[in-house]
This record gives C-alpha cells, sequence and structure tokens, in this order.
C-alpha cells in the first residue's frame, strides 16, 4: 500500500513511494480530464494540448527544463494560450498550493492575459485556509484573470464541465 502525505510525520514533498492523490483529489482530476477531453471534441477552432513536447517548450518559453501539463488542458487559439484548467485538492497541511505556481506562472509566461481557472477542493479550500490564501495571493499578483472556483466538499462533474465550457465559449 502507497503511503499518502495525509499521515502523521510526514516530512513534505512527494517522496517515493508516496502518492499526491487521495480518492477525492483523484475524483478532481478525472472530473477534469473527461471534461477536458469531451470539450476538445467540441471545439474545433481551439486546439487542446494535455502536454508540452520538447518542440513546444523550445518555441514557447526557449527551454525544455520544465513541464508543463495543466489538469484540464492548455488551449489555444490561433497559436495564442487562452485558457488552462487546474485542480487542486488540500486538507489543513500539505503544499498543493505552493504546487500550483510551477504551472501557473509557466502559463502567464506564454500569454499574462490566459484564462487560468483552477477547481480547489478539501479542507485547504476552506475560507482563510492554503488554498483560500493562494486564490488572493493570485488574483493581487497575477490578476483576475485567474479565477478560483473553491468548495471543500468538491464539484458535480457537469459544474467542472459548464465552468470550463464557458471559458472556452469566451476565448
Amino acid at each position: 500500500m502507497l503511503k499518502t502525505q495525509r499521515i502523521d510525520g510526514f516530512k513534505g514533498g512527494i517522496q517515493a513511494g508516496t502518492t499526491a492523490f487521495d480518492t477525492d483529489s483523484k475524483k478532481l482530476d478525472i472530473q477534469a480530464k473527461d471534461a477536458r477531453d469531451l470539450l476538445a471534441e467540441q471545439f474545433d477552432d481551439i486546439t487542446m494540448v494535455k502536454q508540452f513536447n520538447k518542440e513546444m517548450k523550445m518555441v514557447l518559453v526557449g527551454d525544455d527544463c520544465f513541464g508543463f501539463a495543466p489538469d484540464g488542458g492548455a488551449w489555444f487559439k490561433n497559436g495564442k494560450l487562452v485558457a488552462c484548467f487546474e485542480c487542486k485538492k488540500q486538507g489543513l497541511g500539505g503544499n498543493a498550493y505552493e504546487r500550483w505556481w510551477d504551472n501557473a506562472m509557466t502559463a502567464k509566461f506564454i500569454n499574462e492575459d490566459v484564462v487560468y481557472v483552477t477547481f480547489c477542493s478539501g479542507p485547504g479550500a476552506a475560507s482563510g485556509e492554503g488554498l483560500d490564501k493562494l486564490r488572493r495571493k493570485a488574483q493581487i499578483m497575477m490578476g483576475n484573470n485567474f479565477v478560483f472556483h473553491m468548495s471543500v466538499d468538491g464539484f458535480t462533474d457537469d459544474f467542472v464541465l459548464e465552468e470550463m465550457k464557458k471559458v472556452l465559449e469566451n476565448a
């Protein structure tokens, strides 16, 4: 059995033999990926990328030293990054909010006007907790085009799909 980060004495970070996923975070991840794949079929004028290859990294940021794979895809229209969808589930402790910054900063570097939507769940999504603080800080530092949906209890499949669809319809 794999140990998760939600055990006493865990020292932080995703270490060998551990996983950042639990049942609720895996559900949120699957919701975003299912919506991503369904919407990719509906939007012929927008290209969805699941994960950047070396060539894309070189073209977009001039180096291939990073990973970039938002859970709900990176969406391009006319060669411009227009939307990204990310999921983060966090307990009262944890570092999901720290891991969020890497993809968000990469997206902002590629296009400062990208609409970057994050679905946040778990106890860390409650008012005043880690993901809520991330939301507030990101909107101050990065702009209102960084959109957060907060729900301690998670989201329905329809909610995730419809929120992603709204953003793509306006891209």
